[in-house]
Formats: structure tokens, C-alpha cells, sequence
């Protein structure tokens, strides 16, 4: 479970993705704090559309997967032992398969994904992921993304790329230039979602964790980042709570409620 360090795969990956020159070169009170966590986002956290955002997202065919992308076994999931969110999950997922997890705020779906994604530890019970299967997690509250670094340092943490190769591949995510240098604190909700849909392609991930993806994009990018995911050959795993999303995207819908998951 695995989901830093250094990837020789991940400029390699990224060719399957774009097709330029230049990117051919590279690639109670749990419930509460539930609850915060799964809180959308306001409208003013939103990037207005801009006349040149074209994001250039194209994922290509994943690497080889086992069967069984996750196979939970008892788990149980949350933030103290004597109110957990989710209890006695048996569940598995098949590689290939889009899943989308609903439910109330304070369900536990969000918590049960950072579980998933080793953001926290399970209370009891166990999971695994299926051999050769490379996880990338994309965080509703961008927590992931280190606040000090730039876009560049940020992409070169996670693959084995060049300044250069990374400031190429940057620019399909739309930072540019000076943009390309600016420290992750500084830039807008927008930005930053647009960073972490470029470590995903980075990190050459098979299966996608993705908490609220499109709660910061506007209208044009979200649809190129649908586009992208329809196209994507691994396994996904998503909370969202847009129905033309869920109806465009998943191919199961699993709801989170009353300390369960219900397929």
C-alpha cells in the first residue's frame, strides 16, 4: 500500500497519455469530523473558465492488473474504536471496474477511501490490493499536495523526470511559466485539483481513488476530466455526489449507510 517514492515508470506512463513530441520525450464525534470532511466546497472555491484552459488529459491503457483490484475482509473503518463508521465490510472490487460510493455526509465514505488509500489505519478487520496494481489518490481537501513545493518540485517528487521534461509536461495541466513555480500554498482550490490530476498521470497509477474530483474544476475541465476517466483502462474507485456524473461514469453504484456499504 504503497504510494510514494520515486517512479521510473511514471515519464513512461506518461507517454500513453499524450501524443505530442514533447511529452514523448517523459509522463458521534467521528461522524462529525466525517461530516467536515465531506463538506463540498463553496461556489467561490471554484476557477473561472478561462479562454485557454484546454487540459489535455488522455489516459491510456493501464499496466497489467490482478483480478481482484481490493478484497476487504471484516474491515472496519473510522476514528475511535467505539463509534466506527463502517463495520464488518466484505466487499471486492474488480480491476476494470468504476465504482462510485454514495451516501449521507457522516456515512463513513470518505474515511473508508483514506482507509483504502492508507491515509489512516483500519480499526479491525483487513484489506488488500491486488498484485501489480499501483494506487493514486486524489484528496477532496488536497491535503496531500506539501504546501512549500512548486508544480514542478511536486511532479519531479513522484517520477524520474527533468526540469525541463516536467515544465513540458506541466504545461499540459496549464502551468506555465512563473505558474510552474509557484508554491502549492499559493495557489487557488482550482489549481491545486489540477495538480493532483497531474501526480495522477505522473505516478502511472492502475487504480484511482478520487474523493470529489470535480468539486473545484469549472465546466470545461470537468468535462475533459470525464472524457479522460472514460477512456482510463484501470479500476476507480470514487465519492461523488453529481448524478450526471454517477450516470455518465460508474458502472456500479454502492451507497455507505448505516455503518454499512450496500452494493
Amino acid at each position: 500500500m504503497r504510494k510514494g517514492g520515486k517512479s521510473d515508470s511514471g515519464d513512461k506512463f506518461a507517454k500513453g497519455f499524450f501524443g505530442n513530441k514533447a511529452t514523448k520525450r517523459v509522463a458521534g464525534r467521528a461522524k462529525n469530523i466525517e461530516a467536515r470532511i465531506e463538506t463540498l466546497q463553496t461556489d467561490e472555491k471554484i476557477d473561472k473558465p478561462h479562454g485557454s484552459w484546454k487540459i489535455k488529459l488522455d489516459f491510456g491503457k493501464s499496466g497489467h492488473q490482478s483480478k481482484d483490484a481490493l478484497v476487504t475482509e471484516s474491515l472496519s473503518i473510522g476514528y475511535t474504536q467505539e463509534n466506527p463508521l463502517l463495520e464488518n465490510i466484505n466487499l471486492f472490487i474488480r480491476a476494470g471496474q468504476r465504482i462510485v460510493l454514495t451516501g449521507p455526509n457522516g456515512a463513513g465514505k470518505t474515511s473508508f477511501i483514506k482507509t483504502i488509500a492508507g491515509e489512516i489505519p483500519p480499526l479491525a478487520g483487513s484489506f488488500r490490493i491486488g498484485g501489480a496494481t499501483k494506487l493514486g489518490y486524489m484528496a477532496q481537501e488536497q491535503e496531500l499536495l506539501n504546501p512549500n513545493l512548486n508544480a514542478v518540485q511536486t511532479i519531479q517528487n513522484i517520477s524520474s523526470m527533468n526540469e525541463t521534461d516536467t515544465r513540458n509536461f506541466l504545461h499540459y495541466f496549464l502551468f506555465k511559466g512563473d505558474n510552474a513555480l509557484r508554491i502549492s500554498s499559493e495557489l487557488s482550490f482550482g489549481e491545486r485539483a489540477r495538480l493532483q490530476l497531474a501526480m495522477l498521470v505522473a505516478s502511472g497509477c492502475t487504480f484511482l481513488i478520487l474523493d470529489e474530483p470535480i468539486n473545484h474544476l469549472d465546466i470545461p475541465s470537468r468535462e475533459r476530466f470525464e472524457e479522460a476517466l472514460e477512456n482510463f483502462q484501470g479500476t476507480i474507485l470514487a465519492v461523488v455526489h453529481d448524478r450526471s456524473f454517477i450516470e455518465r461514469f460508474a458502472t456500479d453504484v454502492w451507497t455507505a449507510k448505516d455503518g454499512k456499504i450496500w452494493k
